[in-house]
């Protein structure tokens, strides 16, 4: 039955739960969408795969939405796992989909940001970014719960909603910074409610292993799978340049790829496959460039062939990218965490914390006459535009500030995500930087690599995710004062405009 499959393989300890991603393309129809179809049929017919994912506007382009697709699939009688993009849907538009696949009957949705939007028509498409990926797992569980009211206070709780929310989590970052973050967002994701973990696509096959031994150590028991690719030639060496957001192929892996037969890149496929089943994976979501199903079929194949050689196939599939930072070493059969190193580069994060404090942390005398002013200048047109162009002025000049009207810079080590992320994220990075830098602006460094310099020497990844959720912003307080906002919602527990 379909709707069955999927969420009884994840279940299921025994299984190996087997996915494969679908790209659609631009327009509604055609020689694309066909091909998709006919794979779909096959694979049921076949019996090994659970659920085909759809992505969403993958790569930042606009394309065929999810729901076509996914639909079809659902008649054909296979699980759609819809990928749920977050680059093109404000809050409005999030609740909007959730409806409508809940109508769908579809039962999983794997919660992913999304690649930045890419130029289309007349132009650059403005990303949209208004709920993050924890937040929009979080507003899942709240509707499921029965805790969520619209703006209308109308109790959504006899709207039944059935989803299990997948998350994406990458193994594969460069530097300490990024993986850190990725770990800690993780647990973010977890504690919101995901309830199946996807890794971002890589052939470093000890970063999977570190991964599984993260988990473990973090008494994480989601099922997990593994992110296998198989790229062309063309796409290998796309990767191995960083034109893939997130994604590291190391060039060695790309020149070996130039020069094969597609029949032993399948093999190599088979042999990630083996190996990730025998380090304790959950399955497998594959994917490629080109692929038929009878291809998908021969790497299904040759994977339980090479099952009960899987530590020789590890050792012959695996393509670790030099220099990368690793989270634990082996020593003497013991696997050991590395240090951390946090807070190298504070800058004057202590003065703003200083002032934050004083004028800000209601046990302290300095900040109750600091609200009771800020409280007066809301009393009247005037102070409280003066007041609000001053703190302007202030806060552009020193947190180059857009004036949100609903701050969250502590929470950032004074650094302002609404001016220095292109997708202006509050709970962490996203997934697309490479080698610390920004996956918009590959000239600057990742908002998040700097925050991680300013944080304090002891900060362990247990301590970031266990840090607060920051909610979504109240848009109503935009290019209003933070400061009187600050002193008139959070001091005396009054709902934010367009809250219930």
């Amino acid at each position: 039955m379909p709707g069955q499959q999927f969420g009884d393989s994840l279940a299921n300890a025994h299984d190996f739960t087997l996915t494969y991603e679908l790209v659609p393309g631009q327009g509604s129809g055609g020689k694309k969408v066909d091909l998709l179809l006919d794979f779909a049929e096959q694979a049921k017919n076949d019996g090994r795969i659970t659920a085909l994912s759809v992505t969403d506007n993958a790569g930042g382009h606009p394309a065929l939405a999810p729901v076509a697709i996914g639909t079809e699939i659902q008649r054909i009688g296979l699980e759609p796992l819809i990928h749920f993009s977050l680059k093109d849907k404000n809050r409005n538009q999030v609740e909007s989909h959730l409806f409508l696949y809940q109508r769908q009957r579809f039962n999983f949705l794997l919660i992913l940001g999304g690649d930045f939007p890419k130029p289309t028509y007349c132009g650059q498409a403005k990303p949209v970014y208004d709920l993050d990926t924890i937040q929009t797992i979080e507003l899942v569980e709240h509707i499921k719960a029965g805790r969520y009211r619209n703006v209308k206070n109308t109790d959504l709780s006899t709207q039944p909603i059935g989803f299990e929310c997948g998350c994406v989590v990458s193994p594969f970052k460069m530097t300490e910074a990024e993986q850190v973050w990725q770990y800690a967002k993780l647990l973010k994701k977890i504690r919101a409610g995901a309830k199946f973990i996807i890794t971002q696509l890589g052939f470093d096959l000890n970063k999977y292993e570190e991964l599984m031994h993260f988990l473990r150590k973090a008494d994480v028991g989601l099922p997990v799978l593994a992110n296998v690719f198989v790229p062309s030639p063309a796409v290998a060496k796309i990767m191995a340049k960083g034109g893939v957001p997130g994604v590291l192929l190391p060039h060695k892996l790309a020149e070996q790829i130039a020069v094969e037969s597609k029949e032993q890149r399948l093999d190599r496929a088979a042999a990630m496959m083996a190996a990730l089943k025998g380090m304790g994976y959950s399955g497998v979501h594959l994917g490629g460039n080109g692929l038929d199903f009878a291809d998908v079929s021969t790497i299904f194949d040759q994977a339980e062939a090479m099952q009960s050689d899987w530590q020789e196939w590890f050792l012959q599939a695996n393509f670790s990218q030099p220099k990368i930072w690793f989270l634990f070493h082996k020593r003497d059969a013991h696997i050991i965490q590395n240090p951390l190193h946090p807070g190298k580069h504070p800058a004057g994060k202590w003065l703003s914390e200083t002032v934050h404090t004083l004028l800000f942390d209601n046990s302290k005398i300095s900040a109750k006459l600091f609200g009771r002013f800020c409280l007066l200048c809301d009393k009247a047109r005037l102070p409280r535009n003066i007041l609000t162009t001053g703190e302007n002025y202030i806060k552009k000049i020193l947190f180059s500030c857009r004036m949100c009207g609903d701050c969250t810079l502590q929470a950032s080590t004074y650094l302002c995500p609404q001016s220095q992320c292109p997708k202006r994220l509050v709970n962490g990075p996203c997934g697309g930087s490479n080698h610390g830098r920004c996956e918009v602006f590959p000239d600057r460094l990742c908002l998040y690599v700097r925050v991680y310099k300013r944080l304090e020497p002891e900060t362990t990844i247990k301590h970031l995710g266990a840090e607060n959720i920051l909610q979504p912003k109240d848009w109503a307080l935009e290019q209003s004062s933070s400061w009187i906002n600050h002193f008139k919602y959070n001091k005396h527990k009054k709902p934010k405009p367009g809250l219930q």
